[in-house]
């Protein structure tokens, strides 16, 4: 007797193809329901637990991240208050240095004006 399942053929565009039996479909079915669907299963858990774990870091991250920064900040002030205060000392040496200048050329000028006196 012939199968009918195996004889029967399905047209599917320009081909001809036999029509697979209903126990090979249900089989392939079987297949992935059975050992392909739970890997999927794992992998997708296995997933979302690598997504948590980077969620996880990126935080930790961005935490040091920002402490960093604060880090930075705070030096860059204190650097700008050096500098500030460097800068002031030097204006002010700078100051006391003309200010001895002057003392001197105004003491010099002193000085010249009693010999030019004396002289005459």
């Amino acid at each position: 007797m012939i199968d009918h399942c195996n004889s029967i053929s399905s047209y599917h565009g320009n081909k001809v193809r036999p029509a697979m039996p209903d126990n090979v479909l249900q089989t392939l079915h079987q297949l992935v329901q059975d050992v392909i669907a739970p890997d999927v299963r794992e992998l997708k858990v296995r997933i979302s637990s690598l997504e948590k774990l980077m969620e996880v870091r990126f935080e930790a991250m961005e935490v040091r991240f920002d402490a960093i920064d604060r880090r930075f900040d705070s030096s860059d002030q204190k650097s700008d208050a050096q500098f500030r205060a460097l800068m002031s000392a030097i204006a002010e040496s700078r100051a006391q240095s003309e200010l001895a200048s002057i003392r001197v050329v105004a003491a010099l000028s002193e000085r010249v004006a009693v010999l030019e006196a004396s002289r005459r």
